[in-house]
């Protein structure tokens, strides 16, 4: 009669993945906006835009690293690690479009610099193991 409840929270792994995914993408396309803002009030706007790009790809790298990492329970580091590696393969087969198959070494340089903050955020932010051992 009465069946086993769901929890709201207890979705799997792959929708984890999914949300994980959806908020990396967000975080990349508002710090570049928020990029945008500040290029467009200095005089030379492009003279630093691969420094306010790379920062901005390091500043969401390293809050998605820390959001994924604490999304999960266990192989925080890995799972952080999959999700940036799909966001940079996404980046990457939307740079070639565009580019028509010229990728930039600097490109390649933000997509490398993306995955290592990232795996870095990750080890630095995942949880405590809650397990204690008390001594008697």
């Amino acid at each position: 009669m009465f069946g086993k409840r769901r929890v709201a929270g207890d979705g799997g792994i792959a929708r984890i993945f999914l949300i994980c995914f959806a908020v990396s993408v967000l975080l990349i396309l508002l710090c570049a906006a928020i990029s945008a803002m500040i290029i467009n009030s200095l005089n030379d706007p492009t003279k630093n835009l691969g420094v306010f790009s790379l920062c901005s790809m390091l500043v969401s790298a390293a809050i998605s690293g820390v959001f994924c990492s604490r999304a999960v329970k266990e192989n925080e580091i890995r799972f952080s690690c999959i999700v940036a590696l799909l966001v940079v393969l996404i980046m990457l087969l939307i740079n070639v479009i565009v580019c028509s198959g010229k990728v930039s070494g600097g490109a390649f340089m933000n997509y490398g610099c993306y995955l290592g903050v990232a795996g870095l955020a990750a080890f630095f932010g995942k949880r405590k193991s809650t397990h204690r051992n008390h001594r008697y």
